[in-house]
């Protein structure tokens, strides 16, 4: 039973407990009738030796045996409601004085002695559906004797039986009809509960729904409450995941415009040594070594912006089947934070310690990882600084660590990135790397000290059989 669903073992437990209660009314009722019935067999049996002693009492002061006799053959004979199978008279010392029998087959006197000694009694035969009953004759001259018969019983007892069966039957029926509706009715009263299990259920898997309040009835206080708050936590979910649907599109916009920065930056470059050397062919065209330079100059340039943009491409194109992670990927995105940096005349270390290969990881979702903290640790640096970048594989996982020199992370920042606290704080891509991060089944580590700068640590683990090329 422990390992049914409680909604099932609610009801049947309350349907088991009514079972058991009208089972034990019902054995308390066939208790009482069973004594009742033996009431009714001794009452009936003093009443028929109470007229029989009368009669034979004469005879037995006088001691004339063959008057007794004949009294118990007269009783014998006459029969009025009930069967008399046995008649007899036993002396004081448990001797048989009297006996008639009806059939010669009729069980012998049972405890002679024993009848003798007790004033009344019923006693019912377990050899027949017979009861012998005895009193003594006069209760003030003991010494008299006893007088016992053995009567036919069957009759009441066949009655006993059915009416045993009949009151089995019916209780039986009874109990399994109430432990049915009890079992109804728990289920019935459980219903809004087992509505809200199955809604509690669902919304691990999608979107929480709100529960319809008019399936609880109008008077039960508690449920409504119940269902109230669950409805109450719905609207909070739900409009907590507006907010960060609403603050990731807005993150996504700041990190965009700072790209968008950096590569305006990062073309701008080029385009300027471009428009130079167009400027010097125009001037000095007719001179060969001027226009090779010039010519060589161009071409550079275009490589040089051909290469921010397959590298951007490569960043930004999350829909497309991703390659596997390798060294370009991160030279990649030092390429893209470059201008950036150099704009505020911060230096970019890169130390790379693993091997050459690709490595069973995906590249796009890694340049965003890589490439969201770096921006970050340019925008908390101070001019002059120098951000330290270190990849490192040993097999099974790799490592990425951006090391800056700021003042390490604000409590905004730090709640973006771990998802602690406040889901929607600000961190410029710093909920992105999370997401990402998640989405790898890998962790995230921060360790900072004030004044001194912060390290962001990336882990993503990999299966070591593929890490091949």
């Amino acid at each position: 039973m422990g390992r049914l669903p409680l909604t099932v073992r609610i009801p049947l437990g309350v349907a088991v407990l009514f079972f058991l209660v009208s089972s034990a009314l019902i054995s308390l009722s066939l208790h009482g009738l069973s004594r009742q019935f033996e009431r009714q067999i001794s009452n009936l049996g003093q009443v028929y030796l109470d007229g029989l002693s009368a009669a034979v009492l004469p005879a037995v002061r006088a001691g004339d045996q063959a008057q007794m006799l004949e009294v118990l053959n007269r009783a014998l004979d006459t029969q009025v409601g009930i069967v008399d199978r046995t008649l007899a008279i036993i002396g004081a010392q448990g001797q048989l004085i009297a006996h008639v029998a009806r059939y010669a087959e009729v069980e012998a006197i049972p405890l002679k002695a024993q009848l003798a000694k007790s004033a009344s009694g019923t006693y019912l035969s377990a050899v027949s559906n017979g009861v012998w009953t005895w009193r003594l004759l006069d209760e003030n001259r003991p010494w008299l004797g006893t007088v016992a018969a053995n009567l036919d019983a069957g009759d009441f007892i066949a009655q006993r039986r059915s009416l045993t069966i009949e009151l089995v039957l019916v209780g039986l029926g009874v109990s399994l009809a109430g432990a049915g509706l009890g079992f109804l009715l728990a289920r019935r009263l459980q219903r809004p509960i087992i509505r809200l299990t199955q809604q509690l259920r669902a919304a691990r898997r999608d979107t929480p729904e709100l529960l319809d309040l008019r399936a609880v009835k109008p008077g039960d206080n508690e449920l409504n409450e119940l269902m109230e708050a669950y409805n109450w936590m719905v609207r909070s979910v739900q409009e907590r995941e507006t907010l960060a649907r609403r603050h990731d599109r807005i993150e996504r916009a700041a990190l965009l415009g700072r790209m968008s920065a950096a590569l305006a930056h990062e073309v701008r470059n080029p385009l300027a040594g471009m428009q130079t050397a167009l400027q010097t062919l125009r001037r000095f065209g007719h001179q060969e070594e001027a226009r090779r330079d010039a010519i060589d100059f161009i071409d550079r340039g275009i490589q040089t912006l051909r290469s921010v943009v397959d590298a951007s491409l490569q960043t930004f194109r999350p829909d497309e089947p991703s390659p596997r992670l390798t060294l370009t990927d991160i030279q990649d995105v030092q390429l893209l934070v470059r201008s950036e940096a150099r704009r505020k005349r911060i230096r970019l270390a890169f130390r790379n310690d693993w091997p050459g290969q690709a490595l069973p990881l995906p590249a796009a979702p890694l340049r965003q990882i890589l490439l969201n903290l770096l921006l970050n640790a340019v925008a908390a640096s101070p001019p002059g600084a120098e951000i330290e970048v270190d990849s490192e594989c040993d097999g099974s996982r790799l490592l990425l660590r951006v090391t800056d020199q700021g003042p390490g992370f604000p409590d905004h920042a730090r709640a973006a990135l771990m998802q602690q606290g406040d889901e929607h704080a600000e961190g410029m891509g710093l909920g992105i790397v999370r997401e990402l991060v998640q989405g790898l089944a890998g962790d995230i580590a921060i360790a900072d000290a004030p004044g001194r700068g912060a390290a962001v640590t990336v882990q993503l683990p990999y299966a070591p059989s593929e890490d091949r090329t």
